[in-house]
This record gives C-alpha cells, sequence and structure tokens, in this order.
C-alpha cells in the first residue's frame, strides 16, 4: 500500500536549482560539492541546501511554510546566505532554466551512485540534461484531495510553463523555444507529461506495478510535469522553467496556491481531455511563450497565453480571496505585459550579441 502523508490544506514548499558560474567569464563552475561542504557547516543552512545531477548547479529547499510571505522571508534571508558561500567559493549564483552557452559535454556529474547510474543509463540524453528548474509543493488534506487537484493542474500545466519561460538558448545557439528545457526534460524515459487517474488507487496501482518490476526505487522516481508525492502529502508543481526574478517565483507559488484552494474548496471535477489537446497547450507555450496558443479544456476557447490568464486569475479568483494573496501575483500580470526571462535574454542578446553581457544584466535583475 503507498500510504499518502496527510498534510495541513495549502502548506508550501520550494525549492529552487541554481546555476554556479565562474565570475570572470559567467560559464559554469562546478563548485557545487565545495558550496554544499560549506552549507552542511551552516546550522541555519544544513538541512535545506541539496546536490543535482551536475557540480555546476545546487538546489535550496525551503522548510514547510503556511503561506508564501512566509516562504519568502525565509528565502530571502537563505538565499542571501547561500549566495555568500558562493562567493567564499569565488563563484556566482544565476537563476535561468538552461545556461546559454557552456557546453553539456563539459559538466561533471555529482560524486553519488545514484547520478552516475543515472548518467551511465540515460547516455547521450542524459549528457545533454543540465538544466534547473522550480518545483512547488502544496500540502494536501488526503490522497483523494491531492487527486482531484493534479487532475485540474494537468489541463493547465502550459499556462504555468509560459508564464516562467527561462531557457532559450543551448550550447551558444537560439533554440527557437522559449522553454527548451521542456524539451530535454521530455527525452527522459519516466518524465514529461503525465497520464489520467480517475482515483488515487490508479495511481497507486501504477506505482506499486513499477516497483515491483524495478522499473523505479521510490515514487520520487516519476519525473512528471505534476505529481502526486506520498511521502511529503504533497501535489508537487515541477513543469515550471525557473523564472528570473524572485518576486516571479513567489508569484507562480502564490497562483498554484490560489488554484489548489479554490479546486478542493468546490466539488467540480476536472473534465477528461484528449491528450493530443494537452500536449499541443504544451507544445505551444514551450514553442512559443507567451504568444503561443492555448485550447481551454473547460470553455475550449483557444486564445493566446496571455490572454487565458486574465480569464483564468477571473475564473479562480475565489482562490485568491481564500490565501489572501492577490497581490503576490502582480509580478506574473507583468509578465503578461513585458514577457518572461526567455523574452528579456533573447532581447538582450539580440541588442548586445553577447551572452556574458546578458547574464549580467539579468543577474542584477534577480532582486527587483
Amino acid at each position: 500500500m503507498l500510504r499518502f502523508k496527510e498534510s495541513e490544506p495549502l502548506t508550501l514548499g520550494i525549492e529552487i536549482e541554481f546555476q554556479i558560474l565562474e565570475p570572470e567569464d559567467f560559464s559554469l563552475a562546478p563548485a557545487g560539492p565545495r558550496i554544499l561542504s560549506r552549507a552542511r557547516r551552516d546550522p541555519e543552512l544544513r538541512e535545506y541546501v541539496k546536490p543535482e545531477f551536475i557540480r555546476s548547479m545546487i538546489e535550496i529547499v525551503t522548510p514547510v511554510c503556511a503561506s508564501v510571505s512566509e516562504a519568502e522571508a525565509w528565502l530571502r534571508k537563505a538565499l542571501r546566505r547561500l549566495e555568500d558561500l558562493a562567493r567564499e567559493e569565488g563563484c556566482l549564483l544565476y537563476a535561468a532554466s538552461l545556461h546559454p552557452f557552456s557546453r553539456a559535454s563539459e559538466q561533471k556529474v555529482w560524486d553519488d551512485p545514484r547520478y552516475e547510474s543515472l548518467r551511465e543509463e540515460l547516455q547521450i540524453v542524459g549528457r545533454r540534461f543540465i538544466s534547473q528548474g522550480l518545483h512547488i509543493h502544496l500540502g494536501m488534506p488526503s490522497a483523494e484531495d491531492c487527486l482531484r487537484v493534479y487532475r485540474w493542474f494537468r489541463l493547465y500545466l502550459p499556462l504555468f510553463l509560459a508564464f516562467t519561460t527561462s531557457s532559450p538558448f543551448y550550447e551558444g545557439e537560439f533554440t527557437g523555444f522559449y522553454s527548451y528545457r521542456s524539451k530535454l526534460f521530455e527525452a527522459l524515459p519516466l518524465a514529461g507529461y503525465p497520464r489520467d487517474f480517475r482515483t488515487y488507487g490508479e495511481f497507486e496501482d501504477l506505482v506499486n506495478l513499477l516497483l515491483r518490476h524495478d522499473i523505479i526505487l521510490q515514487p520520487r522516481d516519476l519525473w512528471w510535469d505534476v505529481r502526486p508525492h506520498p511521502l511529503f502529502g504533497t501535489l508537487e508543481l515541477r513543469v515550471c522553467d525557473l523564472p528570473g526574478r524572485f518576486s516571479e517565483i513567489l508569484a507562480v507559488a502564490a497562483l498554484a496556491r490560489a488554484f489548489a484552494a479554490t479546486i478542493l474548496g468546490s466539488d467540480q471535477e476536472a473534465p477528461e481531455v484528449p491528450m493530443e489537446i494537452l500536449r499541443y497547450n504544451k507544445w505551444q507555450a514551450a514553442r512559443h511563450g507567451l504568444d503561443g496558443f492555448f485550447l481551454d479544456p473547460v470553455t475550449e476557447r483557444r486564445n493566446t497565453f496571455r490572454e487565458i490568464f486574465r480569464e483564468f486569475l477571473f475564473r479562480w479568483a475565489g482562490g485568491l480571496e481564500k490565501t489572501g494573496e492577490r497581490e503576490k501575483i502582480a509580478p506574473l500580470e507583468e509578465v503578461a505585459e513585458r514577457g518572461t526571462s526567455a523574452h528579456r535574454q533573447v532581447n538582450l542578446y539580440l541588442e548586445t550579441r553577447d551572452f556574458r553581457r546578458m547574464i549580467e544584466v539579468l543577474r542584477e535583475e534577480f532582486w527587483r
């Protein structure tokens, strides 16, 4: 039996994966193990800084928070401290989902049997996978409530992706995508858009089948764009690129909480939607960003993500009243007008033709 640990509804956890850069030329720096060693000697950070797949990235996770404001206060202090630790190792942190010019083949995997095994199994697919993301955990009161929220989130994953895109460049080349990270991720065998489940029991049966045949070792080996997390008692949103500004990270968390609050307060079930529609919507988000088209699964209206976002806010406004976090959404309303980190990256590169200058400007914007 796959026991679901029931949580306080709408509690929040945020996981942020940063790139680690050389200060001289802003290339990726394999300094993760050294920064982690320093963090483990820091009583305020030791539990919350984690290794990731390659040594030129590092992850910070919040404790369980009751609100976005609580997460914001914790992260402001913890991220400043993590920036200091990186500087002590002669490095910088950078928030984006793909580095624009460093070569994937030059990145080293963390000295960890799990990561080394993954690299061996995935071969060239794994060697290309040097991306970073933003994951948001939302506390769920029961397994069935989690599944009901999961089914609704599945339908609107492309909206969350479109408003967070930050990976238009790869190995010095403009990919033509606003989120090339999402395309790299989909090459992994147990990643990408997840299937529908009508009950938690269906999800449990699938996980037990995969465990029984050693296809996965634990439920978190399913790297879906959204997934129930039985061990934490949460729904984990994983589709997002990493926004380039701290305020936008918080805004995404606030939007996710409000959406979940509305679903938990309603008995409306998510409609069944053909996978072709969902994949089309995600393709549009990854390829065209905010200017892509989204076919709303509920209204069957087709419009750009910019316009769908306004309709989405109106339709799910009740959740913002419940969470009391309406003001936290404002940065996403600005994104709808001026674009995401991916838009800023492309525009800056077109202006300067200099990836290093682009990174310098974007790093200066993080705390705005």
